[in-house]
């Protein structure tokens, strides 16, 4: 039997540096930008999907609010 994890990243703002956090725990790369954060998140999200798993990329904004980026799923072509 096959299982699929359902996983989140969201890039948000640490220190002085951006980051990519993990299903809201361990925080993963230290980039010198959102967009170098967001543009990492994405590849392995990309990735992540290729092994059969769903992933969705969610930004951080000023207000705490989270901002979906991309949805990647085992069914993307």
């Amino acid at each position: 039997m096959d299982s699929c994890l359902h996983l989140r990243y969201i890039v948000e703002r640490q220190r002085e540096a951006w980051t990519v956090r993990m299903q809201g725990g361990d925080c993963a790369g230290a980039f010198p930008s959102r967009r170098d954060a967001l543009k990492a998140a994405v590849r392995d999200a990309d990735r992540v999907c290729d092994l059969g798993h769903h992933v969705e990329v969610f930004a951080r904004r000023a207000d705490g609010s989270l901002k979906q980026i991309a949805d990647r799923s085992t069914a993307r072509s």
